[in-house]
């Protein structure tokens, strides 16, 4: 028994997004096809394939160039954040004394960067200054660290207390803790903001990976004087 084109089995939905995918000139070849095809608007009326194909064009550029915006937008603002961490790393290395760290971290961390608090925690080093204080452990922070990379955190106001103890929180803030390289010591930075989402744990910690790093050395220099 012959079988008819009337009798064949039409191509299922999936066949034939197949076949448009592994033939891509398919309709390159058959031109007058488009002029058959049309796509409703939400509003009902009708526009042509390649109309449609044109606004899905258009919307993907679109995309990539709120992207692309994005990334340059990312890009100057790592470019400030390099030029204050350079001008803090070129500070720290003048720096001659206990004091003097003290007012370096004052003046570039809470300024420059848009800080409310900022305090160095030291083990066994008998200073006691407004943004630099020594004493035994546990440090305040060791009870956030968890290894020896930086944290971003939410905190409770009196965490935020215990970690910057010549401050007055009024209520729950966040923090960055970068813990200290040190010989025969523990030691962390702690910078801290009165809004619970400025320091958030899906920041880049780079930046203040290397400063706590140089502050590192910084702090060793002047425990040996």
């Amino acid at each position: 028994m012959n079988t008819t084109s009337e009798d064949k089995i039409p191509a299922t939905e999936e066949q034939v997004i197949i076949f448009l995918r592994n033939h891509p000139g398919f309709f390159q070849e058959h031109p007058h096809l488009l002029s058959e095809l049309n796509l409703p608007h939400e509003s009902g009326s009708a526009i042509s394939l390649v109309e449609r194909q044109v606004a899905i064009l258009r919307e993907r550029n679109m995309t990539m160039r709120r992207r692309m915006n994005e990334l340059m937008q990312t890009a100057k603002d790592n470019d400030v954040l390099f030029q204050k961490t350079r001008a803090l790393t070129l500070e720290l290395l003048h720096v001659n004394g206990w004091h003097e760290l003290n007012e370096v971290l004052a003046t570039f961390v809470l300024t420059d960067f848009h800080a409310d608090f900022v305090c160095c925690h030291l083990e066994n080093v008998n200073v006691s200054l407004d943004h630099l204080t020594g004493g035994a452990r546990p440090l305040p922070s060791e009870q956030h660290l968890h290894g020896n990379y930086p944290i971003c955190t939410a905190l409770r106001t009196e965490e935020l207390s215990a970690l910057f103890p010549g401050e007055r929180p009024e209520g729950a803030g966040s923090a960055v803790l970068a813990p200290l390289d040190l010989e025969n010591q523990a030691g962390c930075l702690a910078i801290g903001s009165r809004d619970p989402k400025m320091f958030t744990p899906d920041m880049d910690s780079l930046f203040v990976t290397y400063i706590a790093e140089v502050l590192s050395r910084v702090v060793q220099r002047l425990g040996s004087l």
